[in-house]
């Protein structure tokens, strides 16, 4: 039975008796002004722009980025049961592992590993999603877009801030935040922030009968905000983040259940302090960025996801990232022309340590089932038996990248006409230093009458290199009407290495090891995977080709829509070995295509008393291989898995302005997402068809106190977020069921 329950805040003395609503206090301008490396009104940007505010944020309940799923056109962010796993799908490409193929930058500095991608948002001022590729100003991992996050500084608003939220819904989920902000005079102003969020979990493991993903965040910053002089502005961060939480509730699609029996669980802490100085004088505009990102995370898996004790993997990571960006922005030599140069540089490294178990049943079906398989078809009543009950292969990484990069971008404009051309040039170089053991206590029946001892070592190390030229051109045309535009722009996901692929490559030389021991050479290793070098996957590359337009037939109204058509080279796909086995391969074994087109609606209203809001996007996309064969099937033809065919969004609020103190503004809002098909596999076979999420929102305004009463998925739709096949067997994800709650906000 749902519960609704409407929770009081603490009450917060006014500091002072002028101040206004922080919504209406830091709202900003059309033009990009302190983070975007884009220079021109959203309304006129050559790409498709989504901007979500904080209005519409408050609107939404929205608290992860995972939570904006489906406000915009052709994306999707899935919550695949676990914040490490921040997969995002748009325009129909993306990745379940490894490199993202959308960039995530908060307050001007790119996070580094898409597994802090999944962070806990506040005080939001404005989100922007850049569509298609930005490969000639963001560089790497950025084919689909880029989405910038901007918060709240002291030095935007006009006097002292206090902020406070607290919400209460569904499996007592609770989110706590507050902070301050202070503008001391014009030069300097300083804030903190604090936040706390848990959930007791929606989904139940059948084995233990506890909830399987409940958990806890807690974090914070520290922003210092001065303007030394009238040319220089420079803005420090620190941000913090700690998340506990239970993880991978993954049913099997024959019983329906969530049943096994090892833990799962996800940890993780973020540090991150960033500085960000801005320099303008006579039109010359130079900014800087520097951050050093820490991530330390455990993660531990029950890899068969059944009650069967077969294999368990812990994962742990020690990541110390860097980053570095200058953009310098010239004063206009002349009137038709701009130009703008920077540099990036960047350094990744990361101490894996990835320890997989094998149990009895483990060793009896993975390791003695394939290797005894090849032992009889030459040994037909002989075979090799192992007495460990437990088969740990241990293995540890030291992964290293880093890159650097040069950009310059021109942009030509003869009255209406604008025509922009950029072109980057990327190169990085990645390591991953390797040491994977195992140790075997095992007997050759034929020849042995009691058991050794065998040791296994892989050790190692591998470098590759990789340079790309990323070149855009855009064309636009700026009518009363709006824009009308078209460009053509390279992007790519980075190339690496798949250490997941280890504990496959480390049972195959267990298994040549056992042979080699008995002084035979025995083909009962499979020897695709036998190899080092099929843990390396090289870059991606994608070629866009958009044509699109936005109108502002009215200031409130705002509608974009457009096509564009891409090319996919060398794309990275994840391929699962045959049979039984436990690793997961990553390889540029496939080419593809897409098709596709997007439309959003942005309208805001009043008229007297009466205000309120449409926003609405439709996105489509038709992804195809036109090459994948991966040694078991080809599918070229067949639609590329796990991104949506089509999204849908709409949102309607109407409200009613009162001006009472009992009450100054009511309003209420619906909205509707609608996802699908999504096609779960390479070969079509599996697919979540198209579904419809309903939410509402009940708002009710007084001078410091806002107070909503709102419900997701109210219709209490069955719908799945998550495929995948492990040892043979198929499991899923459910959705989250319908949820119920109220949220209390006090802005003073």
């Amino acid at each position: 039975m749902m519960t609704l329950i409407v929770v009081v805040t603490v009450c917060l003395l006014p500091l002072s008796a002028h101040n206004t609503p922080v919504a209406d206090s830091v709202s900003l301008p059309d033009v990009e002004v302190s983070v975007s490396r884009l220079v021109r009104p959203v309304t006129q940007q050559q790409m498709q722009v989504s901007v979500i505010d904080s209005r519409l944020l408050a609107e939404t309940q929205a608290v992860t980025p995972k939570d904006l799923s489906g406000l915009m056109p052709n994306v999707y962010m899935p919550d695949y049961g676990c914040a490490m796993t921040s997969s995002i799908y748009i325009r129909g490409l993306g990745s379940r592992i490894n490199e993202p193929v959308l960039g995530m930058v908060v307050d001007g500095v790119p996070l580094t590993d898409k597994n802090m991608f999944d962070h806990a948002m506040q005080d939001i001022v404005r989100i922007e999603l850049l569509h298609g590729p930005q490969g000639s100003l963001y560089g790497r991992n950025s084919p689909g877009g880029v989405m910038e996050i901007r918060t709240l500084l002291p030095l935007d608003i006009t006097t002292q801030t206090v902020r406070g939220q607290l919400s209460y819904g569904t499996a007592n989920s609770v989110v706590a935040q507050a902070s301050f902000y202070r503008a001391e005079n014009s030069r300097f102003g300083w804030g903190v922030a604090a936040r706390y969020h848990r959930t007791d979990g929606f989904h139940v493991n059948d084995y233990t009968g506890d909830k399987i993903d409940g958990g806890q965040q807690a974090g914070g910053r520290i922003v210092l905000d001065g303007r030394p002089s009238d040319e220089w502005r420079v803005t420090g961060i620190l941000y913090a983040d700690y998340l506990r939480q239970g993880a991978f509730p993954y049913a099997s699609t024959l019983t329906g259940r969530i049943a096994y029996n090892a833990p799962a669980a996800y940890k993780r802490t973020v540090l991150m302090p960033s500085v960000r100085a801005r320099y303008e004088c006579e039109g010359w505009r130079l900014n800087l960025s520097a951050s050093y990102q820490m991530m330390l995370d455990n993660m531990q898996m029950d890899q068969d996801y059944t009650t069967a004790d077969i294999f368990t993997l812990t994962q742990r990571q020690r990541q110390h990232n860097a980053t570095l960006d200058g953009m310098l922005t010239a004063a206009k030599p002349c009137e038709w022309y701009d130009w703008q140069v920077g540099v990036s540089l960047f350094l990744k490294t990361n101490a894996m340590a990835a320890p997989v178990t094998f149990m009895r049943q483990g060793i009896d079906e993975l390791i003695l089932g394939n290797a005894n398989k090849g032992i009889r078809s030459v040994f037909p009543d002989d075979s090799i038996c192992i007495s460990n009950n437990t088969l740990p292969i241990v293995s540890s990484f030291d992964m290293l990248n880093l890159g650097a990069a040069a950009y310059h971008q021109s942009h030509f404009h003869f009255g209406r006409w604008h025509i922009n051309a950029g072109i980057r040039f990327d190169y990085e170089c990645a390591r991953m230093a390797y040491l994977s053991t195992a140790d075997v206590h095992y007997r050759f029946t034929m020849i042995m009458d009691d058991y050794e001892w065998v040791h296994t070592e892989l050790r190692g190390a591998e470098t590759n290199h990789f340079v790309q030229v990323l070149p855009r051109l855009a064309v636009s045309y700026d009518a009363t009407w709006g824009t009308l535009y078209g460009y053509a722009a390279k992007g790519y996901k980075a190339g690496g290495f798949n250490p997941q692929m280890f504990s496959t490559i480390t049972q195959n030389q267990v298994m040549t090891d056992l042979a080699a021991d008995m002084g035979m050479h025995l083909d009962i290793a499979d020897p695709r995977y036998s190899d080092i070098s099929v843990t390396a996957y090289r870059p991606e590359k994608d070629w866009t080709f958009e044509l699109g337009a936005h109108f502002t037939p009215a200031d409130a109204l705002k509608v974009d829509i457009d096509v564009f058509h891409i090319q996919c080279f060398d794309q990275q796909v994840t391929i699962f070995p045959d049979g039984k086995t436990t690793g997961r391969m990553m390889a540029n074994a496939a080419r593809s295509r897409v098709w596709g087109t997007e439309a959003a609606l942005h309208y805001r209203w009043e008229h007297l008393r009466w205000f309120g809001l449409v926003d609405a996007s439709y996105g489509f996309t038709d992804a195809r291989f036109i090459r994948f064969d991966d040694g078991i099937a080809d599918y070229s033809g067949n639609c590329i898995p796990y991104a949506p065919r089509h999204t849908a969004h709409a949102l309607v609020q109407a409200g009613y302005r009162f001006g009472r103190s009992w009450l100054e503004r009511l309003s209420l809002s619906v909205r509707v997402n609608v996802v699908g098909p999504i096609y779960w596999n390479e070969q079509n076979s599996c697919v979540q068809t198209p579904y419809a999420l309903m939410g509402a929102n009940m708002t009710a305004e007084w001078r410091y106190v806002q107070l909503d009463l709102w419900g997701r998925n109210l219709t209490g739709t069955q719908y799945d977020v998550f495929y995948f096949r492990s040892m043979g067997n198929d499991f899923l994800q459910r959705g989250r069921p319908r949820e119920l709650g109220a949220t209390l906000r006090v802005v003073i």
